[in-house]
């Protein structure tokens, strides 16, 4: 089954850096798609949340044109979102921040500067919980 991986940020060393981690992860029953987008925008022109699988999307919280809330508020109104699984990944590490993105769907926060390793941990517990 596809596992489509969508990092969205705007951050050239950010998504340099998570398309390396997520290469690097075995995914026992999924076969991954990875793609890197510099903001929201360029994410849903895209279609991706088209695309047949599950779908996790690694979303910055602060970028230009689109937003991270903004990006997770749109990808909520689809209406797709059983096969969608979220991790906001942000330099907002207000507590107003968090508990919004999460009342929106998100379904983990984790602030930046971030632990590659609790980056992986992270990943693969979503992963785990999508079987």
């Amino acid at each position: 089954m596809p596992l489509n991986v969508s990092v969205i940020d705007d951050d050239k060393i950010i998504r340099t850096i998570l398309e390396r981690i997520i290469k690097a992860m075995a995914f026992e029953d999924y076969e991954l798609n990875l793609e890197v987008f510099e903001d929201g925008l360029q994410f849903f022109e895209t279609r991706r949340l088209e695309a047949e699988g599950e779908h996790l999307l690694i979303i910055d919280g602060v970028m230009p044109i689109m937003d991270g809330m903004e990006v997770l508020q749109k990808v909520k109104k689809i209406g797709v979102w059983g096969n969608i699984h979220v991790l906001m990944l942000t330099g907002r590490k207000n507590k107003l921040d968090i508990e919004r993105a999460l009342k929106h769907g998100a379904d983990d926060y984790m602030t930046k500067p971030f632990s590659i390793k609790e980056l992986q941990a992270r990943i693969e517990r979503l992963i785990k919980r999508m079987k």
